[in-house]
């Protein structure tokens, strides 16, 4: 096992402890959700979706809750995230499906309408692994399919990173979190993120042959991006 593979492991055995870590250090987390949402159109029939790294379900719950024929292939590298996702979508499980799989490497060509991602696609720690995701997408997705994403995002300058790193940081104090806790997260759980900037992203998106690529949204050090494949 990957050392890279443990630190997530353990950084997100205790699911539930996860959610409430995310919420707190997130101020934005039911704003940057529903980014995701609107790029998925409300009439849209049984489209077929696949979610790269669905945690606990939070976004999977929304979007099967949003649209009621959407068939839904959820997959995780982390085990307990798989159980306790399987466990939230049990009243779904005609239409989602929960696979332990690794998001960096999946691929089933020719099968999605729309692929998302919400906070994980900054877990990868290297750029050809993230290169990777975006070629396997583009291959999984049919024609006209879309890929949308949120993620930690780096800053393109290092002066105006480092100010908006101060604003995500007063945004979180104002959230409830302590000095103390911030500190200890970047010692711990901020050891597992690996940020790039947009401009690489759309970059690599582009590349890899996707079309009409943009940031649709962004607060502080996170963002959601969109594209289209021709």
């Amino acid at each position: 096992m990957s050392k890279e593979k443990t630190r997530l492991e353990s950084n997100f055995a205790d699911p539930e402890a996860y959610d409430k870590r995310i919420r707190k250090f997130v101020p934005y987390y039911e704003e940057m959700l529903k980014s995701l949402l609107d790029c998925l159109p409300e009439l849209e029939h049984h489209p077929a979706v696949l979610e790269l790294g669905c945690g606990m379900g939070n976004f999977s719950l929304e979007l099967l809750n949003k649209n009621s024929s959407c068939e839904l292939t959820a997959i995780d590298l982390v085990k307990e995230m798989v159980r306790t996702c399987r466990a939230r979508l049990a009243a779904y499980s005609q239409r989602a499906e929960i696979l332990c799989a690794n998001m960096v490497k999946y691929r089933k060509d020719n099968s999605f309408n729309y692929v998302f991602s919400n906070l994980a696609l900054h877990y990868p720690e290297t750029n050809m692994k993230k290169q990777a995701v975006c070629r396997n997408v583009y291959q999984s997705l049919r024609s006209e399919g879309v890929f949308a994403f949120s993620a930690m995002l780096a800053g393109d300058a290092a002066t105006a990173a480092e100010e908006i790193w101060k604003r995500w940081e007063r945004d979180v104090i104002q959230n409830g979190v302590s000095r103390k806790e911030l500190d200890e997260w970047y010692k711990t759980h901020h050891q597992s993120d690996h940020p790039v900037s947009c401009t690489s992203w759309l970059k690599w998106l582009h590349e890899s042959g996707f079309k009409h690529c943009d940031l649709a949204w962004s607060r502080t050090i996170f963002g959601t991006i969109r594209a289209k494949k021709p």
